[in-house]
């Protein structure tokens, strides 16, 4: 991520009316950068907020930094957006750090989905084969 590419997504953002909050924390003894949270928020859906991102840097990963960020975020919303009613989050399965915060905050499983990936030269070598 570069600060270009990133006063891209904002550009991008604002022309579709999309509302961003970002959460940053430092390390207070050396400033290095720890960890972030994102939301999203739509005027014309004013009762939902996006929650978008949420990473913490390896070195300081299992300090609860994650949880205190998003904990953070949600009184964030509560106190500046009243209206917003639901907080929408997607999670990978694997990923149960980011589960296990998302349920001791309190999120409910809303809908499931699944993604499939597969290799361009896989599918190269099928089209190939039925290529008559």
């Amino acid at each position: 991520m570069t600060p270009e590419i990133m006063r891209q997504i904002e550009a991008s953002l604002a022309a579709r009316d999309v509302e961003r909050w970002v959460m940053f924390v430092r390390d207070p003894a050396t400033g290095a950068y720890a960890g972030f949270t994102e939301v999203f928020w739509r005027p014309n859906v004013p009762d939902r907020m996006g929650q978008g991102d949420t990473g913490v840097v390896e070195a300081y990963r299992n300090r609860g930094i994650g949880r205190w960020l998003k904990a953070a975020m949600l009184k964030k919303i509560a106190e500046e957006r009243p209206q917003v009613k639901y907080v929408r989050t997607g999670n990978a399965a694997s990923n149960e750090p980011m589960l296990k915060i998302n349920h001791e905050l309190g999120f409910k499983l809303h809908k499931t989905f699944m993604v499939w990936q597969v290799e361009r030269s896989k599918v190269e070598e099928f089209l190939q084969k039925h290529a008559d």
